[in-house]
């Protein structure tokens, strides 16, 4: 393999084992995931439409 292809599976790797650690370690999920919105449209139009289905977690 060549040299950048190593460094993009070494980036897939970071990526997968930070997914997999925030999964596991009970992190909140963060207050701009909790809208249907996208993060673009909360900034301009301050509209929050809450989802359903997702599980917020209390510490």
């Amino acid at each position: 393999m060549s040299k950048s292809m190593w460094i993009l599976v070494a980036l897939i790797s970071v990526l997968v084992i930070a997914s997999i650690y925030r999964e596991q370690s009970g992190l909140d999920i963060p207050d701009h995931l909790n809208c249907k919105e996208s993060m673009f449209e909360q900034m301009f139009t301050d509209q929050c439409t809450p989802r359903t289905g997702l599980i917020k977690k209390n510490n």
